[in-house]
């Protein structure tokens, strides 16, 4: 595919809270005024409305993203087409860190939900960032949570068949963002089902069906933009104890 690297232009003038904002997330809060005025007059806006692809893999690593607001998909592609997604990025984490450490590649691509709002910074301004001992330190921290999903997700895809691919996956969303009720776990769903697919390394059409049969059992309920798992329990021993591949 052509390379669409994204090149430097002249950011936008920032709403009157945008300091606020930078210094509400946690890889940025209690850092340097400096480092953060540094980012307001540097960083390049961009939204996922405009543009869906942020970068391809194999292109130069020369500027960083954090994220505003959205997701952020890394992805793969396999010899036929298919593309798999191995991690994702949420609002307040960088994108492309590795780019802080050393010079080199992307290792994979990234694609941006319809509603992510981003902030990039390009290499001829990582100076001062790089300069902060403090800011550096949770770099590393991000690079390392980042290498434990993708080594869960390896061994998730690796090891395991569909059924216990998707109950791993939804015991994750739901320890992150699931709500208790009287029936189950209210668990919201932002991504349909070619996303999920794509991030559990399966077809559609074998989704599906996994979810039909879920349902039919009484395990889960789809909603509006939403899930129901009614029996947590069952779906911790699927993930546990089904499905593991010879």
């Amino acid at each position: 595919m052509p390379s669409q690297t994204i090149m430097p232009s002249s950011p936008t003038a920032p709403p009157l809270d945008y300091l606020q904002q930078l210094s509400s997330l946690p890889l940025l809060q209690g850092l340097s005024q400096p480092l953060l005025l540094h980012l307001q007059k540097h960083a390049v806006p961009l939204q996922g409305k405009k543009r869906k692809l942020l970068f391809w893999k194999d292109e130069p690593a020369n500027f960083i993203a954090l994220v505003m607001q959205g997701t952020v998909h890394h992805t793969l592609d396999e010899p036929d087409g298919k593309e798999v997604i191995i991690d994702r990025s949420h609002c307040g984490e960088l994108v492309g860190e590795s780019a802080l450490l050393q010079t080199g590649l992307r290792n994979s691509n990234a694609l941006l939900s319809a509603d992510a709002r981003l902030l990039l910074l390009h290499q001829p301004h990582f100076s001062l960032l790089q300069q902060d001992p403090a800011f550096m330190s949770r770099v590393q921290a991000q690079l390392c949570q980042r290498l434990q999903r993708l080594s869960n997700f390896v061994e998730t895809v690796c090891l395991y068949r569909l059924e216990a691919r998707l109950a791993r996956h939804l015991l994750e969303e739901m320890a992150l963002k699931g709500q208790a009720g009287p029936d189950g776990i209210w668990l919201p769903m932002q991504f349909n089902q070619s996303i999920l697919a794509a991030m559990l390394n399966a077809s559609r059409p074998r989704l599906n069906a996994q979810l039909k049969e879920w349902q039919r059992s009484g395990l889960i309920q789809p909603l509006r933009r939403a899930l129901q798992i009614k029996d947590p329990e069952r779906l911790r021993r699927i993930a546990q104890q089904g499905g593991a591949l010879p």
